[in-house]
């Protein structure tokens, strides 16, 4: 059993793709304190790239799920199961959730995003939404089922809220108060299996006002969408410390314009280009 303790879990969800991952893991391990900022993995059912990630970083730090959970709120079972799989075995403060195209790209990524915990009721921290229209839709529509599973919708929930589901924060007074509750097995876990369809970014921001704390973004640090539609090379000058996605965007099939902007960072690291 491991005995270190850590400020900081970042943890990357994944399930397939090893060079990417890598790559991605590389720059979180590069651009941030090992003394303080533990990377780790939570594999979406794919034993076999489960197996192989565990020769690169060991037993200990490669959760691979039992069942496939897939995306949307199936996202938050992957992660209430790996919170959870990951508390056992170390010892931590604030457990951050990544996508495995989420980059760090600059020195004190970690700290940075850790300075923005300045009271203990921050709860989330992310990319903050306040209005996403399609989201809003959807909780309209399953906010009663969502209310006879998980209890009272609080009054400063706003409906549609989200935070960027490719880099999302947990502080340690969220991560208590979710295992008080009981937000990390049961209904909670297992949302997508009783019709829940609202996604784990949106989902978050309501368990987190049902724990009484607030949300606080990590702009300017972050420059994290759902697509990009600029180039990121540059966005390190710019005082960026991490970015999503290295796709352009969803579903690009364009794996050279992905390999370009994984390459480009990659030489700023000093690393050899991936093909």
């Amino acid at each position: 059993m491991e005995q270190d303790v850590y400020d900081l879990l970042v943890c990357m969800r994944c399930h397939d793709h090893l060079p990417l991952i890598l790559d991605t893991l590389n720059s979180v391990e590069h651009y941030t304190d090992s003394r303080y900022t533990l990377p780790v993995l939570a594999v979406d059912h794919n034993q076999r790239l489960a197996d192989k990630l565990r020769k690169h970083l060991g037993e200990n730090r490669v959760y691979c799920s039992s069942r496939r959970w897939r995306w949307g709120c199936g996202l938050y079972g992957l992660l209430a199961e790996s919170l959870e799989w990951f508390g056992y075995r170390y010892k931590f403060s604030h457990f951050m959730t990544i996508d495995y195209d989420t980059l760090f790209i600059a020195e004190g990524a970690d700290t940075a995003l850790l300075g923005r915990i300045t009271d203990l009721g921050i709860g989330l921290l992310g990319e903050y939404n306040p209005t996403n229209f399609h989201w809003e839709s959807v909780f309209s529509r399953e906010k009663d089922k969502i209310a006879k599973l998980f209890g009272l919708i609080p009054s400063d929930y706003i409906p549609g809220e989200g935070v960027q589901g490719g880099a999302m924060l947990l502080t340690s007074s969220l991560i208590q108060a979710m295992r008080r509750r009981g937000m990390l097995q049961g209904v909670f876990r297992d949302a997508v299996d009783r019709g829940i369809t609202i996604a784990d970014d949106h989902l978050l921001p309501l368990l987190c006002r049902m724990c009484g704390l607030t949300i606080e973004t990590t702009k300017p640090i972050t420059y994290c969408h759902w697509t990009i539609t600029c180039d990121p090379r540059g966005l390190e000058k710019k005082g960026y410390k991490l970015f999503h996605p290295t796709k352009l965007r969803p579903n690009n099939c364009d794996r050279a314009s992905e390999l370009a902007i994984r390459n480009y960072f990659r030489r700023i690291r000093g690393e050899e280009e991936l093909e």
